[in-house]
C-alpha cells in the first residue's frame, strides 16, 4: 500500500473498487403507503443481492416505522427539468451572497439562510447536476460568520446543524429517485463531481489556517477560543472527513492523496488504512470496531471505535510490513502521524503556541462527529457466520440507509451507505437507495441527536432493528435477541 498509487486494488483500497451499475427496472418491492406491508425474508447468500430501487412509501407497517419527512421527491424516477441547473446555480449564488450580510445582522442572516435551505424543497433535482451538492457552502459561511461574534454566538454552527438542519430535512423531504445504469455510467465519468470533492482539500487547509489566525487574535474569554476551534472542527467533521472518505475510495492517486490529506488535518490519517482494508472487509462482524452492537450506547461505542480503529490500522500495516520486509518508517501510520504533527507545528510557527490547542480541539470535535456517524451506519446489523471466521458477503441489508434529500446533498450521499458498501468503487453521485437495505427514519443530523440521548435512541432504533431481524429468519444473532419464527396454527 504505497503512499502514491497508480490505481486502486482490493488490497490497497477496499473490498470492491470497480464501479458496478445495476438496473433499477427489475422487481420492485411492494410500495408501502401507510398500510401494513408483508414481511419479506432477506435471503442470505454469497451471491450479490439483486439491487432494487427503493419504492415510494410514506410509511410501513409493524415496528419499522415511517420516514420523518413532509415531501417525497422523484417517486417515479428523477425529474427531467431543463431549468434544473439554472435554478440550482441561482440558489448557490444566493447562498454565497449570505457572506455579504454584516456580522451584526444576526436575524437577517439566520432568516435568509433558513429560507434558502427550505427553498431547496421546490427546486427540482434530476440527479445530474453538481450544484445541489454546493449545499455544503452553508457550513463554512456559518462558521466564519460566527467566528467574528462573541460569547456563545461562536458556537452557533451547532444549533444550526443539530436543530435547524433536522427541521430542514423534514420539510425538504426524501428523494426516492433512481438512475439507469447508462445514466450512472455517464455521471461516474463527469469530472465536475470529482472537482467538487478535490476542492475541499485546499478549502479545508485555508479554513484551518484562517481558524488558527482568528483564535490567535482573540482577546476575549476562553469560551470564544473554544467556540471558534470547535466550529472549525465541526466543519472538518461534516465537510472535510466526509469528502476525505469519498476521495480515499477513488482509483486516481490525486484523489487518494487529497483524501489522506483531509484525514491528516484532523489527526485521523490511520482511518484510511483501517476503513478501506479493515472496515469494508469486516463490517457487521465482531472483528469490525466501527460496527455498533445492538444495545450498545454511543458513549460505550466511542472509546471502543477510536482505540479499535487505530489498533486495527496498526495491525494491518504491521502485517503488510512483515509480508514485504518493510521497516517501521516505511509504514503509513507513522507517516500520517508525522504529517499531522507537521501541520500542527506549522500553525504554531505562524500563529503561536495557542495553535496547538486550536488544532487539538478541532481534531477532537471532527472525530467525535465522524464517529457518531459510524455509530448509526451499522447499529445492530450483523452478517451471518457461514463457518468459524468466515462470513457471508457484504450486502445492502448490512447498512442503514437514509433517503433524506438535504443531508444527502451536504454529505455527498454518504447516507446511501448500503450501495457504497456493496460497491465501494461507485462515486457519490451514482449511489442508489434500495428497499433491501434497512431505512433510518431521518437524516444523519437528526439521528446523531438521538444517538447522544441513549434512551431516545433505543426507543426509536431498537424496534427497527428487531423488525429488520424478522426478515432474516434462520440467522442467529451474536448481540441482542434472535427472532423466533411464529408457530403456524393448523
Amino acid at each position: 500500500m504505497p503512499i502514491i498509487e497508480a490505481e486502486a486494488t482490493a488490497d490497497s483500497a477496499c473490498v470492491s473498487t470497480a464501479p458496478v451499475f445495476h438496473s433499477p427496472a427489475s422487481g420492485k418491492l411492494t410500495a408501502r403507503n401507510g398500510t401494513k406491508a408483508a414481511v419479506q425474508k432477506v435471503e442470505h447468500t454469497d451471491n450479490s443481492t439483486p439491487h432494487v430501487p427503493i419504492s415510494h412509501r410514506s410509511g410501513s407497517g409493524g415496528n419499522i416505522g415511517v420516514w420523518w419527512s413532509l415531501y417525497q421527491h422523484n417517486i417515479h424516477g428523477y425529474n427531467r427539468s431543463s431549468l434544473c441547473n439554472l435554478l440550482w446555480l441561482l440558489w448557490v449564488v444566493a447562498i454565497l451572497s449570505l457572506s455579504l450580510i454584516p456580522v451584526g445582522c444576526v436575524m437577517r442572516f439566520s432568516c435568509s439562510a433558513v429560507g434558502l435551505l427550505i427553498l431547496t424543497a421546490v427546486i427540482p433535482d434530476d440527479g445530474k447536476s453538481v450544484w445541489p451538492y454546493c449545499c455544503i457552502l452553508i457550513i463554512p459561511i456559518l462558521v466564519f460568520k460566527s467566528a467574528f461574534m462573541s460569547g456563545l454566538w461562536t458556537f452557533s454552527v451547532f444549533p444550526v446543524v443539530f436543530g435547524v438542519i433536522p427541521l430542514v430535512d423534514f420539510l425538504v423531504g426524501v428523494d426516492l429517485g433512481y438512475q439507469s445504469p447508462e445514466e450512472q455510467k455517464d455521471l461516474h465519468e463527469s469530472f465536475v463531481f470529482e472537482l467538487l470533492t478535490l476542492s475541499v482539500a485546499p478549502g479545508m487547509l485555508a479554513a484551518m489556517v484562517y481558524g488558527a489566525w482568528i483564535t490567535s487574535t482573540l482577546t476575549g474569554s476562553p469560551l470564544e477560543f473554544i467556540g471558534v476551534s470547535a466550529s472549525v472542527g465541526a466543519m472538518s467533521g461534516i465537510v472535510g472527513i466526509t469528502a476525505g472518505h469519498e476521495l480515499c475510495h477513488r482509483a486516481s492517486w490525486l484523489e487518494r492523496i487529497c483524501g489522506r490529506f483531509l484525514l491528516c488535518l484532523v489527526s485521523y490519517g490511520h482511518f484510511y488504512v483501517e476503513h478501506t482494508v479493515g472496515h469494508h472487509k469486516h463490517v457487521a462482524t465482531d472483528e469490525d470496531p466501527a460496527t455498533a452492537r445492538f444495545g450498545e450506547n454511543f458513549y460505550a461505542f466511542l472509546p471502543r471505535v477510536v482505540a479499535g480503529e487505530f489498533l486495527s490500522a496498526c495491525r494491518i500495516e504491521a502485517e503488510r510490513a512483515s509480508r514485504k520486509g518493510l521497516s517501521f518508517w516505511q509504514c503509513e501510520i507513522p507517516m500520517y502521524l508525522l504529517f499531522s504533527t507537521m501541520v500542527c507545528l506549522g500553525l504554531v510557527q505562524l500563529f503561536g503556541s495557542c495553535a496547538v490547542l486550536f488544532f487539538g480541539i478541532q481534531s477532537m470535535v471532527a472525530i467525535l462527529l465522524f464517529e457518531s456517524v459510524n455509530y448509526l451506519e451499522h447499529y445492530g446489523l450483523e452478517r451471518r457466520e457461514l463457518s468459524p471466521g468466515v462470513h457471508e458477503r457484504v450486502q445492502p441489508q448490512h447498512s442503514w440507509d437514509s433517503p433524506a434529500r438535504f443531508t444527502n446533498h451536504i454529505l455527498f450521499k454518504l447516507q446511501r451507505h448500503a450501495d457504497h458498501h456493496a460497491h465501494a468503487g461507485k462515486r457519490y453521485q451514482t449511489l442508489q437507495a434500495y428497499d433491501c437495505s434497512p431505512q433510518l427514519p431521518a437524516g444523519y443530523a437528526t439521528m446523531i441527536v438521538l444517538a447522544m440521548i441513549p434512551p431516545l435512541w433505543r426507543y426509536v432504533m431498537d424496534p427497527r432493528v428487531l423488525a429488520h431481524r424478522q426478515l432474516c429468519m434462520g440467522q442467529t444473532f451474536r448481540h441482542g435477541p434472535t427472532p423466533v419464527a411464529p408457530v403456524s396454527s393448523k
